[in-house]
């Protein structure tokens, strides 16, 4: 039964995950703003690809850890991964 919980909140974060980099590919800019400075203006920016391809990893592979070997800290991780595509939609509203 354990497993089976696990199973499905890595599915979950795994598929959040790549529908919100599928849609960063559709409407935002080709170079995305990853960090604001604290007066507001943009920091780092990075490609489009590069700059989703971070939580992607993130909102992936380590979902896949926490089924494989249960330990609560993946699934945060996980979950902070979302939290960037989050940030990252914010900054490139």
């Amino acid at each position: 039964m354990e497993r089976n919980k696990r199973l499905y909140v890595a599915l979950a974060i795994i598929v959040v995950s790549v529908a919100l980099f599928i849609l960063g590919l559709v409407i935002l800019p080709e170079t995305i703003v990853m960090q604001v400075q604290t007066d507001g203006t943009p920091g780092t920016t990075l490609p489009k690809l590069v700059g989703l391809l971070i939580p992607l990893a993130l909102g992936t592979v380590f979902p896949i850890l926490y089924y494989l070997k249960g330990k609560p800290k993946d699934v945060v991780v996980g979950i902070v991964g979302l939290a960037a595509f989050g940030l990252t939609f914010f900054f490139n509203h």
